[in-house]
């Protein structure tokens, strides 16, 4: 009687860890001895939708969603090129350029790149620089003055030759509008509401060489003809 209940308890023993082992999380077992995780399967070690076994036979032999070994590699968009911004004109300042076509005073020509004070272009304008050798070279009278600022007229006196003034080339790209009178034959001009004012480049008063100033007020000859422009006397 006694090995009779020791046999009938170590097969109750059995049975417990096979049931142990078997269903160690809820649910049902198919004929194949597995069945698909729905409820809490991440606490048991599973994915939501794996099929597994419950009797150690085999492993999950099929999956209602499924997730890749391998890391997702996302390709994130090249980032968009730009074109650089114009850098922002200062303030108060206008910007000038080099005239790209030849200039003449009298047939000779001004080596633009290689002069002190360059001839400079503004909305199309050309502007000569009124220093001393230039003035003179256009027979035109100069005088400066802390108090009332430039003055500019005509005169009877005969061209020199011009005299350029050497030195390194001026590079820069902003004039600024004068903050001193300016006095055209005698009679100051309103500069700020010209269509071409005067201008400074590089401490440098500018007159523009249009038709009204050149010609109708400082009696010159001006023309532009085969990509050059010439001004004489």
């Amino acid at each position: 009687m006694r090995v009779w209940k020791t046999a009938l308890i170590g097969a109750a023993l059995v049975c417990f860890v096979f049931s142990s082992a078997s269903y160690a999380h809820p649910g049902r077992t198919d004929a194949r001895g597995g069945h698909t995780c729905r409820t809490n399967c991440e606490k048991w070690g599973l994915e939501y939708g794996e099929y597994h076994y419950h009797n150690g036979s085999g492993s999950s032999s099929s999956k209602s969603s499924s997730k890749s070994s391998a890391p997702k590699q996302s390709s994130a968009p090249a980032p968009a090129t730009s074109t650089p911004a114009a850098p922002a004109v200062p303030k108060g300042a206008v910007k000038v350029a080099k005239p790209s076509f030849a200039v003449y005073i009298h047939d000779q020509q001004i080596p633009n790149d290689s002069v002190k004070y360059p001839v400079i272009e503004y909305k199309d304008i050309t502007y000569f620089p009124m220093t001393w050798n230039y003035a003179q070279a256009l027979g035109l009278e100069l005088q400066w003055d802390a108090a009332t600022g430039l003055a500019i007229g005509t005169t009877d006196s005969e061209p020199a030759k011009l005299q350029l003034d050497t030195g390194a080339s001026a590079d820069s790209s902003y004039a600024t509008m004068p903050t001193f009178p300016i006095r055209v034959n005698g009679v100051q001009i309103d500069n700020a509401n010209e269509p071409y004012p005067v201008l400074v480049y590089n401490d440098i008063t500018y007159f523009p060489m249009t038709w009204h100033f050149a010609v109708e007020e400082l009696g010159l000859t001006i023309k532009f003809e085969n990509d050059a422009f010439y001004i004489s006397k």
